[in-house]
């Protein structure tokens, strides 16, 4: 592919990215994205055939790049509190990179569009399993309660996540800049291990 080639498909690409990102995949158009892209329809079809090959394109890579390597911390070997610092902070500098993707991701999960549901489980299919261990390891010791996993990772994905999905009324609600909603969610990386670790550690009913 020549250099004219891959600048054309790139600008298509990273137009593509911005549009489906603002209006999802239902409400976006190829004219939508050739306009984005500054260049004609036929190309943009020429180069990836259909809206919904590219839509597949940009999301994988999306998703692959922001959610896979933050679910593979969970994974790694580190002390219990460590992963979860960790997870919190790795995740929240990659939503503050692309603020958008979890209400993209978000509208498509409650839409109709079970293709995007299934490529999203595919590409979701990094084990968890060092994580669930240590939870059970911690709680046998009797160094934590005994919990649902599922529980605890999916209250740590929605405490981060959820301040990016309501940015917007954030940013209205407490007549926040930017930046302040940045700082905002960076003091959230110590406030949502110490809430975590102090529920795993409090002693259940």
């Amino acid at each position: 592919m020549s250099k004219v080639d891959q600048s054309t498909e790139c600008k298509i690409r990273e137009a593509a990215k911005r549009v489906f990102l603002r209006k999802g995949f239902g409400s976006a158009t190829t004219r939508d994205i050739a306009e984005s892209a500054e260049t004609n329809i036929a190309l943009v079809n020429y180069y990836f055939r259909s809206k919904e090959r590219l839509f597949q394109e940009i999301f994988r890579e999306s998703f692959v790049e922001t959610f896979v390597p933050v679910a593979r911390i969970l994974n790694d070997d580190l002390p219990l509190e460590a992963k979860i610092y960790k997870f919190v902070d790795h995740m929240t500098e990659l939503l503050k990179r692309d603020p958008l993707l979890p209400m993209f991701v978000l509208s498509e999960m409650r839409g109709e569009n079970s293709e995007f549901c299934e490529t999203m489980a595919e590409l979701h299919d990094v084990s968890s399993n060092r994580f669930k261990i240590q939870l059970e390891e911690e709680a046998a010791k009797g160094n934590i309660r005994n919990i649902d996993f599922d529980q605890v990772e999916v209250s740590l994905m929605s405490m981060v996540i959820f301040p990016f999905i309501s940015m917007n009324m954030l940013k209205i609600k407490k007549n926040m800049t930017t930046e302040q909603f940045y700082s905002f969610v960076d003091d959230r990386k110590k406030t949502i291990p110490e809430m975590i670790l102090t529920y795993l550690r409090h002693p259940g009913k």
